[in-house]
């Protein structure tokens, strides 16, 4: 019997310790993204979390850009969409180490990343031969997304969003 009382001691004790690791924004502190389309970059400012364990931490923030093409006749002022869109994937990632985890806080800095859209060759845009130019269109940017890991390689849904 009281072999038996240990036991449900020891599991209800891994319970309250094992549910006392809730990572979560503290109050207000939350980053918060942005992607400002005159620069093509996205910025996350700086936040804090609670309820971490002292593996290191890994945060990776990244967001699409993508054109249309228009090919150009270098014999004649003719500009016709290209075939083929163009496109880029930024991103940028910081590690924490576990060591900053104190008491299972941290304070996690901006990041931010820029997203270049390539110019393709002639062929790339499907223009109809490679004598023909290739400007690009209005460049789009997003979605975007701010993933949080601890360790490295195991994501925090409570911690990561899109944006």
């Amino acid at each position: 019997m009281r072999s038996t009382r240990l036991i449900a001691l020891g599991v209800l004790g891994l319970s309250v310790a094992l549910g006392a690791e809730s990572p979560h924004y503290k109050p207000g502190r939350a980053p918060i993204c942005a992607i400002n389309t005159a620069t093509g970059t996205a910025t996350c400012s700086s936040g804090a979390v609670t309820g971490l364990g002292n593996e290191d931490i890994r945060i990776t923030v990244s967001f699409g850009a993508t054109a249309d093409t228009f090919c150009h006749n270098p014999g004649n002022s003719l500009i016709v969409p290209g075939q083929n869109p163009t496109g880029v994937v930024a991103s940028a990632s910081i590690t924490i180490s576990g060591d900053q985890v104190k008491n299972g806080n941290v304070t996690i800095p901006a990041i931010s990343a820029t997203a270049i859209v390539p110019v393709p060759s002639a062929a790339g845009a499907g223009c109809p031969n490679g004598n023909w130019t290739v400007t690009l269109g209005p460049v789009v940017y997003g979605p975007g997304s701010y993933v949080f890991e601890q360790p490295p390689g195991t994501v925090i849904p409570s911690l990561s969003f899109a944006f």
